[in-house]
């Protein structure tokens, strides 16, 4: 009996030391410090010398306040950025979190390579933090396909100095009033243009004219995507617009760039272009003494007194593509680069204007004039139509080529319309 006692009592101590010994081990595995994740960030800006120290800055505060992913950014020009995103989600490279151009976002829906950002930042969560403007511009077939990083509208700019000498008392507000101002402007200086609106490339015609478009009550593409161009409100807007070059008001063959141009020199009053004009200005030669008294920005007149004025969005948007290696974790980095704190720092170095409601809503935004202006435009902003499709620069173009044909006469606006009607319907995808 004794014997049986002490073998028992040798196979416990036996058993426990084992289970030691086991558990031992399971800590030291448990205990193993995790590797982070690698992500990679595409995009154009981390490549501007403007900005490559920031974005430098903002990534490394990432890598070293998480043990969750380290972030490395691959960048090119913005003119390549597309292209090259195409290329590395077709060849399997590494490509988890990219920065696109608004005007992208429909090719990149088509190749079924983005996440819907609902399942990884939720809807709540952004319906809360972002406004319905700007996550409209993401939304694709009720998709979230993007979030904003920064958003703002191609509105309108006015040299206060020439509206003051040409007897022009207040910033019009209707149609009507701008006309009247734009009369004003060429009596006062045949050498002004009074409204440098972009009528060479169709980048930018495509978008202003579908402002005005709007404007007038009309849309070239409804929300179902049928083609209703050739609408009666849009022969009353086209028309309209065919007079401001008839007049005098408006030039031909001005792109964009020369209408930044000609306006850092006085000679023109109004143009349309987007939050960065600020800017633009002052690099093409406005001192900074002289800009308050140079360039304000504009709401877009209205028809009539009561209307909502219209603006083209203009933004960079942020994308998690389905081949990232971990989805929630790109999700974390996207929240950390619209947050507060980082919007704001990327604002003030950049004057890149932040799309979270607590960002937009703090004091360095609010008094900052510009920015705070700029807003409100963007308030009631809306997608480009053609922007909806992958063939955007396609359909711009057409466009853009009807538009051309009847300021320079070549066809009625009633004409133009038509054409455009059945060019876009024979094109669309």
């Amino acid at each position: 009996m004794k014997k049986i006692k002490i073998l028992v009592s040798s196979l416990l101590i036996l058993s426990i030391f084992a289970g030691v010994g086991c558990s031992s081990k399971t800590d030291k595995v448990n205990n193993k410090p995790k590797e982070k994740t690698n992500l990679v960030w595409a995009g154009w800006s981390g490549e501007e010398e403007a900005n490559k120290e920031t974005i430098k800055e903002i990534i490394d505060i990432y890598n070293n306040s998480t043990d969750m992913s380290e972030i490395s950014w691959v960048g090119w020009p913005w003119a390549n950025t597309l292209q090259q995103l195409i290329i590395r989600t077709q060849s399997n490279q590494d490509l988890d979190v990219a920065q696109v151009d608004m005007a992208w976002l429909a090719t990149l829906a088509k190749m079924d390579v983005l996440v819907d950002l609902n399942e990884i930042l939720g809807e709540d969560w952004m319906k809360q933090n972002l406004s319905d403007a700007s996550l409209n511009s993401g939304n694709i077939d009720g998709k979230q396909l993007a979030v904003p990083w920064t958003q703002a509208s191609i509105g309108m700019v006015y040299n206060p100095t020439i509206l003051k000498n040409a007897g022009v008392d207040k910033v019009p507000q209707t149609v009507e009033e701008f006309e009247a101002a734009l009369k004003k402007i060429k009596e006062y200086d045949k050498d002004i243009i009074p409204y440098a609106a972009a009528t060479k490339e169709a980048g930018s015609i495509a978008k202003d004219v579908n402002a005005w478009f709007w404007t007038f009550g009309g849309q070239y593409i409804d929300d179902d995507g049928k083609v209703v161009i050739n609408s009666e409100a849009n022969e009353k807007a086209l028309t309209w617009y065919k007079g401001l070059k008839d007049k005098g008001y408006i030039a031909m063959d001005l792109t964009r760039f020369d209408a930044r141009q000609l306006f850092a020199q006085n000679k023109v009053a109004f143009y349309d272009d987007a939050i960065l004009a600020r800017g633009i200005a002052k690099s093409n030669g406005v001192s900074e003494d002289k800009l308050d008294e140079t360039i304000k920005p504009m709401e877009r007149p209205v028809l009539k007194a009561g209307d909502k004025p219209q603006s083209t969005l203009w933004g960079h948007q942020l994308v998690i593509f389905k081949s990232a290696k971990d989805k929630e974790k790109a999700g974390d980095f996207i929240k950390y680069l619209i947050s507060e704190e980082t919007s704001l720092k990327y604002f003030e170095a950049s004057g890149s204007v932040p799309v979270m409601k607590s960002a937009i809503n703090s004091e360095k935004v609010k008094n900052d004039n510009w920015s705070s202006e700029w807003l409100k435009i963007t308030e009631t902003g809306k997608k480009a139509e053609t922007q909806k499709f992958e063939n955007d620069s396609q359909l711009a173009t057409i466009i853009t080529e009807e538009i051309q044909n009847t300021l320079l006469g070549a066809k009625t606006p009633k004409k133009a319309l038509e054409d455009a009607q059945m060019r876009l319907e024979q094109n669309i995808n």
